[in-house]
């Protein structure tokens, strides 16, 4: 894989992907919450990451940049995102229940 061709993703793309690897999910919506940005960003970023790793889904984007080793593993265990993120899934639950 070259990596040229990976450098001209922006930091904003790279955090896509590891929040996208980190709370299991690829949904617009539930990036966007996580996130605190709009779903037509998400949507346009996972657009541009598709076309940058030649792609042509979602799923195969994360698994072709964790292959790639754009994806950092664990780098938000400090315990304020640690901390976050069980609150964030924990509001999912409860929202997603009848």
């Amino acid at each position: 894989m070259d990596y040229k061709k990976h450098e001209r993703l922006p930091r904003s793309h790279y955090t896509l992907l590891e929040a996208s690897h980190e709370i299991k999910t690829t949904s617009t919506k539930i990036l966007a919450q996580y996130l605190n940005r709009s779903p037509a960003t998400i949507r346009t970023q996972f657009q541009r990451i598709m076309a940058l790793l030649g792609v042509h889904s979602r799923y195969e984007a994360l698994r072709k940049a964790e292959e790639a080793g754009l994806i950092r593993q664990n780098i938000r265990s400090a315990p304020a995102w640690e901390e976050r993120r069980k609150k964030f899934t924990t509001s999912l639950a409860v929202n997603s229940r009848p």
